[in-house]
């Protein structure tokens, strides 16, 4: 058995211990953890070296087994296996925003769930962690603007109004402007900001990474009452708020259709028909600035069916992008 057995069952076996104050029988341990008694005496003697672990002999000369009282003590929350291998992979995921509120919360927590496991327990089971690996493909360094996502953070619980500086993308320049921040969103590891802009009257959602300024102010606003995050971008593919929903219909193929069948990429994904390694998929949205980058993404192996004006849309990107080429030589050639 490789070592993801016996580590996992040594795991749980602490957990038993635990909640058995006054002590627990070698046989009932065995029946807990489903496995022999030999097993469970071969797994009490690898953590006797690494845990306070004691043992009483009682009637008929079974051995019941505890914590001390200095382990029972320390340790008032003793989480499982899982829940710290959980922690571990949570952390990962943030890894990005460490230096921010966000990183530095889950790490912090992670450390003060590692302080009531007994740190000989902590090397025996740490290499856990090299069965697990979160790869994030692409993100910002939010490091450097902990101050401002802190702040915001603040602002959004205390309904205050913010003067930013933002650049825009957009519209390629830098804007001045006070704004009501509503609430948080996160696409993949890119934190967004969702509120009202004043300078254009407008909801917005801003990247955090694009925030160059920001000052809290004394001032309050009330948030609209049925203001919901959830539901302003039902009908989004990323970020880009959704006007009235239409039904998007694509023909996948090859690879693609594989990739579409074993992935949820919209709430609204319906499959209705698949043959072979031909896939068609309807999808509900209003905004498509995000879903037709995606779609490009699979090359030829996509191909809108319907509405009419996006298949053209895409069709005008694609002759762009082939303008771009026009120097390489075909492979006829």
């Amino acid at each position: 058995m490789g070592r993801g057995g016996p580590v996992r069952r040594q795991w749980e076996l602490i957990r038993v211990l635990h909640s058995h104050r006054f002590g627990v029988a070698t046989e009932e341990l065995a029946k807990e953890l489903g496995v022999g008694v030999r097993t469970v005496l071969r797994d009490l003697a690898v953590l006797r070296d690494l845990v306070p672990l004691r043992h009483d002999t009682r009637a008929r000369g079974k051995r019941y087994w505890m914590l001390d009282d200095e382990a029972l003590g320390t340790c008032a929350l003793q989480p499982t296996l899982t829940e710290m291998l959980s922690l571990c992979l949570c952390q990962q995921f943030l890894r990005p925003l460490g230096g921010t509120e966000f990183g530095d919360g889950l790490s912090a927590l992670v450390e003060r769930v590692r302080t009531v496991v007994p740190a000989g327990t902590l090397a025996h089971f740490e290499s856990l962690q090299e069965s697990f690996h979160v790869k994030n493909v692409a993100g910002h360094d939010y490091s450097g603007q902990s101050e401002h996502i802190r702040s915001l953070n603040e602002a959004i619980r205390d309904q205050r109004v913010v003067r930013i500086a933002y650049w825009s993308a957009s519209e390629g320049r830098q804007i001045d402007s006070e704004f009501h921040p509503y609430g948080m969103l996160f696409l993949g590891t890119s934190p967004y900001c969702v509120g009202h802009m004043a300078c254009c009257d407008a909801l917005r959602t801003l990247k955090l990474a694009r925030l160059r300024d920001l000052a809290v102010l004394e001032t309050t606003f009330d948030k609209p009452p049925h203001f919901s995050l959830p539901a302003q971008f039902e009908g989004t593919f990323g970020v880009f708020h959704a006007q009235a929903p239409q039904r998007i219909r694509v023909e996948f193929t090859g690879w693609a259709a594989t990739n579409v069948r074993e992935m949820q990429w919209h709430p609204s994904q319906r499959i209705t028909r698949g043959t072979g390694d031909t896939v068609e998929a309807t999808f509900d949205l209003g905004s498509t600035v995000e879903f037709k980058r995606w779609l490009l993404g699979f090359g030829p192996c996509a191909r809108v069916l319907a509405p009419d004006s996006l298949a053209r849309e895409i069709q005008g990107d694609l002759a762009l992008s082939m303008e771009g080429y026009g120097h390489a030589r075909s492979p006829a050639a």
